[in-house]
């Protein structure tokens, strides 16, 4: 084995952050306010990314931030101030899942390495050379991508292929869903029309509950919940969306030999006693592999029921 890839943790608070750290992540991703699909309990405001930095910084290692809502036109003009902001902080790594954001901050801050994340939808060799041409310094793909198919995507060259190797399945293409806005109908006002519009007028009106928006928001997690099946008008089932948890700790190692960049890890929304062993565990898979010998048995693939994503 050539190399071993970097191990990328998620971390939904302060503390998740010095956890994943401390249990061995290279990296850390994390959400910043009002800018990252998952709501405000699992986003990090600014004096907390503040000190996140500076906890990676001083560990040697790097934090990356998603910026993975996708803004209306007005929004996008706050998002891009943000972008300064990180970067004198010493933060040039962030994770974005629209295309039109990511050609325009590669555009506007070439400085900046941008990660295409997994709701862009990659998932072949030619998603992977588009991305890189669109700008991006990394794409994530999800882990239902195989080490054989990983080895073919990770011979692009000028981009990093990152694959979720611990993440929920659903039956919607991550980051693109739209169903919270169909079951929480709370319209919330849009902010205030420029011009000769009378005082208190508004451009209308957008349904909260859409992880799509910037600051407006969160996933209610409306696919996890049961669903009541009619027929003729009579109720005569429950059923749940389809879903299920992947985890490729068994594969760690094909991974590796596939070229494969970076093992990144969903979960923002694990409490720290969750996510820290489980950052351990794909630690101790990828150490593993420095000694391991080529025809020795592999990782079990079972881990515990309790590290589940939920939430995302």
């Amino acid at each position: 084995m050539a190399f071993l890839p970097l191990l990328l943790a998620p971390a939904g608070s302060l503390g998740a952050v010095g956890a994943a750290l401390d249990a061995g992540a290279d990296a850390v991703y994390v959400g910043l306010e009002g800018w990252s699909r998952g709501g405000a309990r699992r986003e990090l405001d600014w004096d907390d990314l503040n000190a996140a930095q500076r906890e990676a910084a001083s560990a040697g290692r790097r934090l990356q931030v998603a910026l993975n809502t996708i803004p209306k036109p007005r929004e996008r003009v706050r998002l891009f101030e943000r972008v300064p902001a990180l970067l004198d902080l010493g933060i040039d790594e962030v994770i974005v899942n629209d295309i039109g954001i990511l050609a325009a901050l590669a555009r506007r801050f070439p400085e900046l390495r941008l990660t295409a994340s997994i709701g862009c939808g990659a998932q072949t060799v030619a998603d992977v050379a588009f991305f890189r041409d669109l700008g991006a310094s990394a794409v994530v793909l999800p882990g239902t991508v195989s080490p054989a198919e990983a080895r073919e995507i990770a011979a692009v060259r000028g981009i990093k292929v990152e694959i979720m190797v611990h993440m929920i399945e659903e039956f919607v293409l991550l980051g693109k869903c739209w169903i919270p806005s169909y079951v929480h109908l709370k319209p919330s006002p849009l902010p205030d029309v420029a011009g000769d519009a009378p005082e208190g007028a508004h451009r209308g009106l957008r349904q909260t509950g859409s992880m799509k928006r910037g600051g407006v928001g969160a996933c209610f997690r409306i696919c996890q919940q049961p669903w009541d099946l009619y027929a003729g008008g009579r109720r005569v089932d429950a059923r749940l969306l389809p879903g299920r948890q992947i985890s490729r700790l068994a594969e760690v190692k094909a991974y590796a030999d596939a070229g494969v960049d970076v093992l990144k890890l969903q979960g923002r929304s694990l409490p720290v006693e969750l996510l820290a062993p489980l950052v351990r565990r794909y630690r101790e898979a990828i150490d593993a592999e420095t000694d391991r010998a080529a025809d020795s048995a592999p990782q079990a693939a079972a881990l515990p029921a309790a590290w589940a994503v939920v939430g995302r």
